[in-house]
């Protein structure tokens, strides 16, 4: 996309075309923060809702087209994250019926905690404790800190990093595998 104007942007062909220019890199950077590729797609989407409402307020002379729009789905992404630990997912079902989870049968299930538990096994303690306290009991980062004895600010940093080195840690054991 050429032009970079607002006059360009705030119609209908304007943002087709910006669409169809930063699609794909849009979504790469909401993959990259929201992981899940579904939700990735709906970032994108309501990021160029935002920008479309928003439109008024593009300045070229601040910078590419695609920058501005890049800053807003950062932004959407880290809004529908925060949106999500606030308020987990609902269960489907009745409360206290054995559902399968995404399909998978009591076999799948059992490999797949298998995985999970070398591969946090794998982890160095203390992002263990911080991805296992937060991530898999979902209990609140504050009540997590205190126990643990460090700043929530530690404790995020924590579950980071071992989130980080557990997909690390996962994606070696698939590679062996394989």
């Amino acid at each position: 996309m050429e032009t970079d104007g607002c006059a360009g942007l705030c119609t209908e062909h304007g943002m087709a075309a910006a669409h169809a220019a930063y699609h794909a890199r849009l979504l790469a950077r909401a993959r990259r923060i929201v992981v899940d590729p579904d939700l990735a797609e709906d970032v994108v989407q309501e990021a160029f809702l935002r920008a479309w409402r928003a439109c008024a307020s593009f300045d070229p002379a601040g910078g590419p087209l695609v920058n501005w729009l890049l800053v807003i789905t950062a932004n959407t992404a880290i809004d529908m994250v925060k949106a999500r630990v606030r308020r987990p997912p609902v269960a489907s079902g009745p409360a206290g019926q054995d559902m399968p989870a995404a399909g998978l049968d009591d076999i799948d299930r059992l490999i797949l905690r298998s995985e999970l538990r070398d591969a946090l096994a794998r982890i160095a303690a203390h992002h263990r404790d911080a991805v296992v306290e937060t991530v898999l009991r979902d209990r609140p980062y504050a009540d997590v800190a205190a126990e643990l004895g460090v700043a929530p600010g530690t404790l995020r940093t924590r579950v980071h990093y071992g989130l980080r080195r557990l997909r690390c840690a996962l994606e070696t054991a698939e590679a062996a595998a394989a």
